[in-house]
């Protein structure tokens, strides 16, 4: 995407629009905040802004180097003021999968840091529930990988081991060195949101997953033409 093409971005130039000087501002990971990484750059090229980043992704925090910006571990963060970031599907309540960069732990761990919390999407993200367009990424440790495993499935979930590529062999493996289970909602579809995520995060082994009920403040939902914005907000 050219310069001019990236100054022309809606969708990003919204995410970044709440960015001020001074501020610590959380990068997300993926296509669409990637989008909002090189416009975030432009504004504080353009506006002679001075802030600070956090990356949820070593991609992230590549291409952000690559553009300027001033990217700080999140080890050293305790609060983040806005975070910017993508999403995989969007439930009408607000509801969303996250995960299919593989990022969802680092990520899940700056949004709770960030006082406010911007999803960027296109409309085909869009679903009246989770699960129709991608399975629920769970991040997991090797070590207990059969137990964890049987876990998930007694809660519904369908797990299946994540790899490179399509035909691959390899293990697909998390910036934190961990596996991936792409999980097929199941019966676990049927059940309460919120109590699913709770009881996910109480089984051993896990280290974090895409299921993200309640961490949206506001959604920027792209047109199929990238023309139109429409803007959701948790009430």
């Amino acid at each position: 995407m050219s310069e001019t093409t990236h100054a022309n971005d809606l969708l990003a130039t919204a995410a970044v629009e709440p960015v001020g000087h001074g501020m610590m501002v959380g990068l997300g990971t993926g296509r669409a905040a990637s989008r909002g990484i090189h416009a975030l750059a432009e504004k504080v090229r353009h506006e002679s802004l001075s802030v600070t980043c956090v990356a949820t992704s070593r991609r992230s925090a590549e291409l952000a180097i690559s553009l300027g910006l001033d990217v700080v571990p999140m080890r050293d963060v305790s609060r983040v003021d806005v975070l910017f970031d993508g999403v995989d599907e969007l439930e009408p309540g607000l509801a969303m999968t996250k995960g299919a960069g593989g990022a969802m732990t680092r990520e899940r761990i700056v949004a709770d840091a960030a006082d406010l919390r911007i999803y960027l999407m296109d409309e085909s993200k869009l679903v009246q529930h989770l699960g129709e367009r991608f399975a629920l990424p769970v991040e997991v440790l090797e070590f207990g990988l059969a137990s964890t495993s049987a876990g998930l499935e007694a809660l519904g979930l369908v797990p299946s081991m994540r790899r490179v590529g399509d035909e691959s062999k390899d293990l697909y493996l998390t910036d934190e060195g961990n596996l991936v289970l792409d999980c097929a909602y199941g019966d676990a579809a049927s059940g309460h949101l919120l109590e699913l995520s709770s009881e996910i995060d109480l089984i051993a082994g896990v280290v974090g997953h895409g299921l993200f009920v309640t961490q949206a403040d506001v959604v920027l939902i792209e047109s199929a033409d990238r023309k139109r914005l429409e803007r959701r907000e948790r009430r």
